[in-house]
Parts: C-alpha cells; sequence; structure tokens
C-alpha cells in the first residue's frame, strides 16, 4: 500500500492525506520544503521534509531554483516598507491611545515655547513619563502586527506594498514562531542604535543581524 503523507503548513495548519507526487509537486509549487514539517503514514510521526529521502531530489531542484530566481530585496526598498507599516502601525496606536491616554490623563508633551534649561528638563521629564505609560501599548501591538502578518503571509503590509517578502533559507515559509523570533531578535538591532540593519548594505544577500540571527531573508515574489 503506498504511503501517504500530511504536512504543516506555513499558517500552522495540517493538510493531506497526500500522495508523494501530490507532495512533490506541493514542493514544486513552494508550498512545502526542507524545514516543513511532514506526516508519512508508515511511520506515523512527524519530521522536516528534508529527512525522507524519496522528497530529496525535489528539495534539492527548489532550493536550485530559489537560489538562482530569488532577488534579495535592498535597504532603500525595506526602509520604505519600514517607513509605511510605522505609518500605519502607529495610526492603529493612536486609536487606542487616544481612548486610554485620554482618560488617564497621559498626554503627549508640548514643546517648551520658551527653551530654557528649567523648560527643557521638564520637558524630557514627561517625555520619559509619557513613553513609560505608551510602551506598555505600543509593543505588544507592533508585536501582533508584525508576528500576525509575517506568520501568516511572509510580510507586512509595507512589505507587500513593495513586492516583498520573507522566507527561511530553502524559500519556505517562517511560521508564527520563525515570526516571533524575528521580531525578538530585530530589537536587539534597535537596542544598538539600528547597527543591526547595516548588514543590509554590506551583504550581497542583504539579510539583516535579525534575519542571520534566526535564518530568515528577505526577497521580491517571484
Amino acid at each position: 500500500m503506498q504511503a501517504e503523507y500530511k504536512i504543516i503548513g506555513g499558517d500552522g495548519l495540517e493538510y493531506g492525506p497526500a500522495t508523494l507526487d501530490e507532495l512533490q509537486s506541493w514542493i514544486r509549487d513552494g508550498r512545502v520544503a526542507g524545514m516543513t514539517q511532514v506526516w508519512r503514514s508508515d511511520s506515523a510521526a512527524w519530521s522536516p521534509a528534508a529527512a525522507y529521502a524519496e522528497l530529496s531530489g525535489a528539495l534539492a531542484r527548489l532550493r536550485a531554483a530559489v537560489a538562482v530566481s530569488a532577488k534579495p530585496c535592498g535597504f532603500w526598498a525595506r526602509l520604505a516598507a519600514y517607513a509605511i507599516d510605522s505609518l500605519i502601525l502607529g495610526a492603529i496606536f493612536q486609536l487606542l491611545w487616544t481612548q486610554m491616554g485620554q482618560s488617564r490623563l497621559w498626554t503627549l508633551p508640548v514643546w517648551p515655547a520658551a527653551v530654557t534649561d528649567a523648560a527643557l528638563q521638564q520637558f524630557l521629564q514627561n517625555w520619559q513619563t509619557w513613553a513609560n505609560h505608551a510602551a506598555p501599548v505600543f509593543y505588544p501591538l507592533y508585536f501582533l502586527y508584525d508576528v500576525l502578518l509575517n506568520g501568516r503571509f511572509g510580510a507586512t503590509i509595507g512589505k507587500m506594498a513593495i513586492g516583498a517578502r520573507i522566507v527561511l533559507w530553502d524559500g519556505s515559509p517562517i511560521g508564527y514562531r520563525r515570526a516571533a523570533w524575528r521580531w525578538l531578535a530585530a530589537r536587539v538591532s534597535d537596542l544598538f542604535c539600528f547597527a543591526g540593519y547595516l548588514p543590509i548594505v554590506l551583504r550581497a544577500d542583504k539579510r539583516a543581524l535579525h534575519d542571520l540571527l534566526v535564518g530568515t531573508r528577505v526577497i521580491y515574489k517571484q
């Protein structure tokens, strides 16, 4: 009896059962890559697709095709995507903050009309107080925006706008877990004055520090 297969897709859902021929066609379509979890009926266990000898040929062809055809997304395009996402995220945050902040008198500090040492010091103190209140609202919102979109579609709205997506090294979807780790790794770059984004300029594959840390890359859609 021919073995049947199931997979866990990039959206975290289970697909199948499928025959070997169907599974190989999924590989050709980019739905399955080496790190995709695959279940085979005769072993009744989940393992990466790369662990199955019968899939090695199709996966090798997929890797070769991705390496040849994938065009990395450069610094300026990614900066444009970041700007778009910042505008959208800022608008969502403003909607939430208007209700929460006003009810608690957490208003945004106003730059002093007369800039004196005392006025500037007071402004900075007020800004720090406001930021302390805003951070517990903004960062969970930022996390959800980034992880849910990247985990489901492989791209935020900004990256969709420029025609880019985030994939693993072999072209497979990153999924929600990898998207969460990537978001956390990106915050490391933020802590060091955004120095982690410098490799985008220096490297031929345009991978930032957080891409290198979690095994992802940003490419243009084919």
